[in-house]
């Protein structure tokens, strides 16, 4: 399997390139040259794997021949080695052909945990290979920094780098995150947005300082983030149908990696029918797909707060597939949304998305609303985040015949607080990070990329 840039696909890299990276060169992301495509009974022949061994044929296509089999194989087993479920991913139902997908049994309690997990072990394998280390660094706020350095606190050849808006972190999580005191984790406090975090990583990346260490991103614009999720959806289509029976999926939008991996795996084979991008008030992506028009926004606080920005790096992808891998016109958007702060996509390829992708808003009054009638009448508890897809699963799916699946990503336990407000009881969660020792955050102002690059500079 060969990789491209999304802006120039006149270089062609491999899957051992693409894992060592933040983005590419040119500034865009690495994407497949081509997609695998796996036919229906194929599909179907994978209803009893394994997790581990459903992720390996999933993504052993786009691995190639840069890793063993038998060592991918370790590597998927060992990432979901930590997880407190069986299956990794349980299915819950919570409505008559309604579903919640539970991606928050691992370590540290959210989706993004799988992913980390095994792109720890990539990158290992690699930097072992080349004998050298790198910096993996990334924006957060809040799990996808949490993850990454719980994945990757006993991998010796790297020192993580956390980038997060100080003031745009749940308060349970900043503790978490500066209680973290481990010789090769560094934090940066950001007085600005999430938003802002991920422009100064996204530069720090185009003007990288340290000459001596690779520069590898945690956040999903690394590819590992992409093939990850695909496993999800491969996972549920064949618990709730054999690989046969269509399915949509509703997508609470702490990302747009979760939604383009859904794109992708239904040109891959599965026979998803529908997707629904959830957002809060926070809603670029859902004006989008409801407008053709994108907007860098400056974001509001919500009880939903990893959905609480307005840049997805993923988009970039998406536009690539759309485009019908045009570099040119993708470079020419991003070019021009990086400076206007605006974006629409020509009327055929919206046309062509809005075919199988939909979009709500949900306010937070909708959100409460939709916690404690669901556990009024079920039992069950989902976090804000869940609520916002769960919602939009019930008023946007377009078949009640079709199961309808939304993405679980993040456990009720890390909304301990409010869900006790609302009158239900749940543990709060007791995070493995903390260690003694002296905690190493830096403060620095989101535009101030010279401290950056010279605090990086004596790693």
């Amino acid at each position: 399997m060969r990789y491209v840039s999304t802006r120039n696909s006149a270089v062609q890299v491999d899957f051992e390139k693409v894992v060592l990276s933040g983005i590419a060169p040119d500034g865009g992301l690495f994407v497949p040259l081509e997609l695998p495509l796996f036919e229906p009974q194929e599909i179907a022949n994978w209803s009893t794997l394994s997790y581990d061994e459903l992720a390996y044929r999933v993504m052993s296509p786009f691995v190639g021949e840069t890793i063993p089999e038998a060592d991918l194989k370790r590597m998927l087993k060992e990432a979901g080695s930590q997880f407190s479920h069986r299956s990794l991913a349980p299915l819950h139902q919570v409505d008559r052909n309604e579903w919640v997908l539970e991606l928050f049994h691992g370590p540290t309690r959210s989706s993004k945990d799988f992913a980390a997990q095994l792109q720890a072990r990539l990158v290992q394998y690699f930097l072992r290979k080349r004998d050298c280390r790198a910096v993996v660094i990334g924006a957060t706020n809040g799990d996808t920094g949490l993850a990454a350095i719980e994945a990757f606190k006993h991998c010796e050849e790297t020192v993580v780098v956390v980038v997060y808006p100080e003031a745009g972190v749940p308060q349970d999580q900043l503790r978490h995150l500066q209680a973290v005191a481990h010789p090769r984790v560094h934090q940066f406090a950001v007085n600005g947005s999430f938003d802002e975090c991920q422009t100064l990583v996204s530069r720090l990346f185009r003007q990288w300082p340290c000459t001596r260490h690779e520069a590898i991103s945690f956040n999903s614009s690394n590819w590992v983030g992409v093939l990850a999720q695909l496993v999800f959806y491969f996972h549920a289509v064949l618990q709730l149908g054999g690989g046969q029976r269509p399915i949509g999926f509703s997508v609470p939008a702490a990302s747009f990696a979760e939604v383009y991996a859904g794109y992708i795996a239904q040109k891959m084979g599965l026979p998803i029918t529908q997707m629904i991008v959830a957002t809060n008030q926070n809603d670029a992506l859902h004006q989008l797909f409801l407008k053709n028009h994108y907007s860098r926004l400056r974001a509001n606080k919500t009880l939903s707060p990893a959905m609480d920005l307005s840049i997805f790096s993923n988009l970039e992808r998406f536009l690539w597939e759309l485009y019908g891998h045009d570099d040119q016109a993708v470079s020419a958007l991003m070019e021009h949304f990086e400076s206007s702060g605006e974006m629409t996509i020509a009327n055929e390829f919206w046309l062509q998305a809005r075919m199988i992708i939909d979009s709500y808003a949900v306010s937070d009054e909708q959100t409460l609303e939709e916690i404690t009638s669901l556990y009024r009448d079920t039992g069950y508890v989902i976090d804000p985040h869940t609520a916002t897809g769960v919602l939009a699963a019930r008023l946007y799916r377009r078949s009640l015949v079709a199961p309808m699946v939304t993405l679980g990503e993040i456990s009720p336990a890390k909304s301990a607080v409010l869900l006790g407000e609302l009158g239900i009881s749940v543990s709060p969660l007791h995070h493995p990070l903390a260690e003694h020792g002296l905690v190493q955050i830096h403060r620095i102002q989101a535009d101030d990329l010279d401290t950056l690059h010279q605090l990086l500079g004596t790693l």
